[in-house]
């Protein structure tokens, strides 16, 4: 039974508004400026800095402002989380900028079968594929694609796009660890979690299986039930962070998040040889197999991906 949320007094503001106070050249200069400095700012500090020749409305702009975005201390002015949010998104360049680059060859090679890989940028989304095997999944997605999804436009500046695919690799990792606890990454609210399973799964020579477009058999779909921010991983994805995976790696002479954080043809033998399969549907109950050289780690768990048990053959 779910236990009653925290009590909070609420004072919020409709997004109208906000955008509203948001739409302002002077008001928007004065976030940025908290946001430089290191301690809260006095009024005559940030008319100087802001808005020197404008006597009359710098105050009305600044009180727009309190509140909501910036707080009025005893020191002065100094940015709310709300600003702060606000700072972030123009620096990020998520809702300033929409750059554009199309498909570039890489120097990095397909780890499932050593093809030359492309990498392209549209539209907030990172997109790296194969060029000569089915990668990861197919469908509505460009042929041989292993890696789609929404990545700032500012982890671009000054990476090649190696580095870029290795970026936006890590940064997808920080964003689905925390669903797989239960807590969006963005907004802090509670994840729901499903599972899409393949009942049919027969990958062909393309790799991707014709009834699912898809390599693997299970996925995990995890949405905010706030924000409604989304991501959708493969299964055995949550067994990766468990000590007795990690020890498995380690005792190989493996660090575990070097063949799944940075996928490279070289390491290509590792990523191949993990699986998860359904072992029962109601609860769901998910076997996972970790295979290094000749010896397998078998991983159990539930549906809300909790580990039940581990087994180790040598």
């Amino acid at each position: 039974m779910d236990r009653p949320g925290i009590e909070t007094e609420t004072d919020e503001i409709a997004a109208t508004e906000a955008f509203a106070i948001l739409g302002n050249e002077t008001r928007m200069e004065v976030l940025k400026r908290l946001w430089k400095s290191s301690e809260p700012r006095s009024f005559a500090e940030l008319r100087d800095a802001v808005a020197p020749d404008d006597k009359g409305n710098f105050s009305y702009h600044l009180n727009k402002l309190v509140g909501h975005f910036v707080r009025k201390t005893d020191d002065g002015y100094d940015l709310r989380f709300a600003g702060e949010q606000v700072v972030r998104a123009v620096l990020t360049g998520t809702i300033t900028s929409s750059p554009l680059v199309s498909p570039v060859e890489t120097e990095e090679r397909c780890v499932y079968c050593g093809g030359t890989v492309e990498m392209a940028y549209e539209e907030e989304v990172i997109s790296v594929r194969c060029t000569e095997c089915g990668g990861v999944v197919g469908g509505d997605f460009p042929p041989g694609t292993y890696m789609h999804y929404q990545y700032p436009p500012s982890g671009l500046a000054g990476r090649t796009a190696e580095e870029t695919i290795d970026a936006a690799h890590v940064l997808y990792d920080s964003k689905v660890a925390p669903m797989m606890e239960g807590i969006c990454p963005e907004c802090a609210g509670r994840i729901d979690a499903s599972h899409d399973v393949c009942s049919n799964h027969r990958p062909d020579e393309s790799g991707l299986c014709p009834e699912c477009d898809s390599r693997y058999e299970v996925w995990t779909e995890f949405e905010c039930q706030r924000c409604q921010y989304g991501r959708r991983t493969v299964t055995w994805f949550a067994a990766l962070n468990h000590p007795a995976v990690v020890a498995f790696y380690y005792d190989h002479g493996l660090d575990e998040r070097i063949p799944f954080r940075k996928l490279t043809w070289d390491n290509a033998a590792y990523v191949g040889r993990v699986t998860a399969t359904p072992v029962e549907t109601d609860p769901y109950r998910f076997e996972v197999t970790v295979v290094v050289d000749d010896e397998t780690l078998t991983v159990r768990m539930d549906g809300a991906l909790d580990v039940l048990s581990v087994t180790r053959d040598d």
